[in-house]
């Protein structure tokens, strides 16, 4: 079932540019978004559309990523500070690479060492207040007291995100009944690709560089034509063949995007922002989405398609019976993005003529820490069903003709589902 897309199929993914704003600009605005899935969720003022005339409120059905996090592993941190570390024992670093491992050292020690991959603190109250919004947003579903299902992937960060968003549904309506659970029976749900999906069929996955994009691009040429890596690693280190011992100098570089852009999800007031100029910063970015993009859009991969059909299939499991409900799901950034792309929100679906155009349409920055997104679907009398598709409290655009608002029809996005996952019998 899961395969990588063929060529005739990517001409099923178009569908018009929605984002007035570029992605050099927003970024421009706010750089923490170059750190695209370490970016923050924001929160901000919203509209809430309600369903039109004689339409009421049946099924939420949402995926949240895991809140804030610390790096994964201490890998991460070995080949970003880990490396600073030696290079000052050396005494290979210039004055600004002084300053840089002084503040970075300083920070793993006091913010995360021992702490890889956990959920920060920022991302518990992410949730919390994320289960305030969707609540209050949905007030007349949740008032009709929908039974409300939670189940999480087996990573300790997404089990402390669910628990965090329920039990703050749990103080706005304490006679919610909410299950939680976080079993390998539903990984295939959660997350596809993940290694402990007893579903997952695919074997191990390559490393970056070896995977492939519909036009055979390769990752070191993109990186090279946007990044000048070497002249970051001049300013840091007084002989950038000092890296040759560490995986290299685009490999440094890359790694310490990582550290650097983490920081704004853990609870510390310092920031290396600085070492990058304004172009490098969106080059990073650049490199990094096109990463995620191969990894995670329909034209690049397929590995979190059975989230979709689990999606699709509970929707109408529930439609198909009387009474409301809610299900949540928490998660990861992967599945957010390719469903994101799948259901086409905001011009995700949109392939391009070649990977430098990805940029244009498809930013991983949507899914930042705490993502979430959730279908919410209404019946009228007539047994007409409506959805919206709610991104990060925004309402989503779609690749659909709109009966009102931001409200579809149903059958209508299942019709353009099975035409673009036709030949994965969707």
């Amino acid at each position: 079932m899961l395969k990588r897309f063929a060529l005739p199929l990517i001409a099923l993914f178009i569908s018009l540019p929605l984002f007035s704003q570029r992605a050099r600009e927003m970024i421009r605005q706010n750089p923490l978004r170059a750190g695209g899935v370490y970016y923050m969720y924001e929160f901000k003022e919203h509209k809430s559309t309600p369903p039109p005339k004689g339409y009421k409120p049946v099924y939420l059905s949402h995926y949240g990523r895991h809140g804030a996090r610390y790096l994964m592993n201490a890998t991460q941190y070995e080949r970003s500070v880990g490396v600073l570390d030696s290079a000052h024992k050396a005494a290979v670093l210039t004055a600004e690479g002084e300053r840089v491992w002084a503040i970075a050292s300083e920070y793993f020690e006091k913010t995360c060492r021992n702490r890889y991959g956990d959920l920060s603190p920022l991302g518990w109250e992410q949730h919390t207040r994320i289960a305030q919004e969707v609540y209050k947003d949905n007030r007349a579903l949740f008032r009709r007291r929908p039974p409300v299902r939670a189940g999480s992937s087996q990573t300790p960060r997404s089990i402390v995100s669910m628990a965090a968003f329920c039990q703050s549904l749990l103080k706005i309506d304490s006679k919610l009944e909410i299950s939680q659970a976080a079993a390998s029976y539903e990984m295939d749900e959660m997350c596809p690709h993940h290694e402990s999906n007893p579903w997952r069929s695919n074997g191990k996955e390559p490393g970056y560089f070896a995977r492939k994009d519909p036009w055979g691009t390769d990752l070191k040429a993109f990186i090279e034509k946007r990044l000048d890596y070497r002249a970051v690693c001049a300013r840091l280190f007084k002989d950038p063949g000092f890296l040759k011992s560490f995986r290299g100098e685009r490999a440094f570089v890359l790694d310490f995007f990582n550290l650097v852009f983490d920081m704004q999800c853990t609870p510390t007031d310092k920031s290396l922002l600085d070492v990058f100029t304004e172009d490098e910063i969106y080059a990073l970015w650049e490199t990094d989405n096109y990463i995620y993009w191969v990894a995670n859009a329909p034209g690049g991969s397929m590995r979190d398609y059975p989230a979709l059909v689990h999606m699709v299939e509970d929707a109408d499991r529930v439609l198909a019976g009387g009474r409301p409900e809610v299900r949540l799901r928490f998660g990861h950034d992967t599945v957010i993005l390719f469903l994101l792309s799948a259901f086409g929100a905001d011009g995700m679906d949109i392939i391009p003529s070649s990977a430098d155009g990805i940029s244009e349409t498809w930013f991983n920055f949507r899914s930042p820490m705490a993502s979430t997104i959730y279908l919410l679907f209404c019946r009228n009398k007539e047994g007409s069903v409506l959805f919206k598709l709610v991104v990060n409290s925004d309402e989503a655009s779609l690749p659909l003709k709109a009966v009102s608002g931001p409200w579809y029809s149903w059958d209508e996005m299942k019709s353009l589902l099975s035409l673009r996952f036709a030949a994965f019998n969707l």
